[in-house]
């Protein structure tokens, strides 16, 4: 922690778990808080889901860790590229690739082979259920949509944030499955796309904004009979 503040480094959870290779958990149990160990700020957590998505991203678009027909490869956790951990290191930056493959697991969006390897569930990294980081997340994602609509309301039309969105009230049940197939192969590209602009555009110090790009599915009510059905033909 000493050596971390030294350097100008917030010394939080996530930071010690990189660097030691433990579960964040961990070190909190170990006595983090108590030890002086800064709380992780909503901007932290910004940072740990960015890297996360990126390198799902890169499994599921990188030719290097996708097949002839451009689906994720299966891939060996350790050894030389096309690998797990070689895919994290490339992707994630400074995140330590057993908390990622640990998180990704954790959230459902990977999983572990009988031979030992790991395959991709899901291209986008998303939390659900009570968990308290998701009930976290809601809150994050709510204060964002209403600040946007908040500025909206008082800014000059040129200065306006871009905030739109397609509905209609009369779509074919049957067909929601292929609107999802459509938003994870289209949404999922457009924000691999913004990830780029805005790490492009990201500066270690000086003035600089927190900013971002969202895209949510709307569904009033699923209907009973089409859960856990297939496409429509």
């Amino acid at each position: 922690m000493d050596i971390l503040r030294e350097q100008g480094q917030p010394a939080n959870f996530s930071r010690i778990s990189a660097i030691t290779g433990l579960h964040r958990h961990v070190v909190a149990s170990l006595g983090g808080a108590a030890a002086g160990i800064d709380a992780e700020t909503p901007v932290q957590k910004d940072y740990q889901r960015h890297r996360l998505a990126r390198v799902l991203s890169g499994w599921f678009e990188s030719p290097e860790y996708t097949d002839a027909h451009g689906r994720p490869l299966p891939l060996p956790i350790a050894g030389p590229a096309p690998s797990f951990n070689e895919l994290a290191r490339a992707f994630s930056g400074d995140i330590y690739p057993g908390i990622i493959l640990e998180e990704l697991l954790r959230v459902g969006a990977v999983q572990l082979l009988p031979d030992g390897s790991v395959s991709a569930v899901s291209q986008r990294y998303t939390i659900g259920g009570t968990d308290p980081e998701a009930l976290s997340h809601l809150g994050a994602v709510a204060h964002d949509l209403l600040c946007t609509l908040e500025h909206n309301l008082a800014a000059p039309s040129g200065a306006r944030l871009f905030e739109d969105s397609a509905i209609s009230a009369r779509v074919d049940a049957r067909a929601l499955p292929l609107l999802r197939q459509l938003l994870q192969r289209r949404g999922a590209s457009l924000l691999h796309d913004m990830e780029g602009w805005l790490a492009e555009h990201e500066l270690p110090e000086g003035e600089v904004v927190r900013v971002g790009v969202a895209i949510q599915m709307l569904l009033d009510r699923e209907p009973e009979a089409q859960r856990g059905s297939g496409p429509a033909e």
